[in-house]
């Protein structure tokens, strides 16, 4: 038999509905909460921390040959990041934004294959976070839940889980905790229903 491809059933890649209304782009805790529902393994915590910022990085590197928009991508993230909170966003901003964006420019004008490099990174990377979701999580990545809302907040997400894992925030973090454990709560319910 021939089937077409909408008989075809992966799991991962499901576009699973919301079982609670995506936060608003605008609602930090909201977005933090989010993410934090998709990604509460520790070892899945682990590759994020490890392998976003190597997307981004890899990401600027493809980007760097085009005039201003490595720029322009570093400080449109730290704008939304500073409006979501102020001091987060402008540490993010001055620490791992900066890192990535120097680190990138420079790799991309003295490397001559940085471009081949960065692609493979790029997609070891993005095959990692998968191997994190599918063998540590055991969930869809966020990105199929709410594509905007995971590549707005992953970056951010990171650093800010950074923080919780050395104490920081500790009131922030019991809150997004409780806001996520809501929603993964919704979103086991609703896989159970299938």
């Amino acid at each position: 038999h021939c089937h077409s491809l909408t008989s075809v059933r992966l799991p991962i890649v499901a576009m699973p509905s919301p079982p609670t209304p995506l936060p608003s782009l605008l609602d930090f805790e909201g977005l933090l909460s989010f993410y934090l529902a998709f990604h509460s393994d520790a070892t899945n915590q682990a590759i994020h921390v490890a392998f976003i910022p190597a997307i981004a990085w890899s990401l600027l590197v493809g980007v760097s040959r085009i005039p201003g928009v490595p720029a322009a991508l570093l400080l449109s993230y730290t704008a939304y990041y500073t409006y979501l909170n102020a001091p987060l966003g402008i540490t993010w901003g001055a620490t791992l934004g900066t890192g990535l964006f120097v680190s990138s420019m420079t790799f991309a004008k003295t490397e001559p294959a940085s471009a081949k490099i960065a692609l493979g990174v790029h997609v070891a990377s993005w095959i990692a976070q998968f191997i994190g979701h599918g063998v540590f999580e055991r969930r869809a990545p966020s990105l199929f839940t709410g594509f905007l809302h995971s590549f707005l907040a992953a970056p951010f997400f990171v650093f800010v889980e950074c923080a919780f894992k050395l104490g920081m925030l500790p009131e922030l973090h019991k809150r997004v905790r409780a806001r996520a454990d809501k929603i993964r709560s919704e979103l086991d319910a609703a896989r159970k229903k299938k």
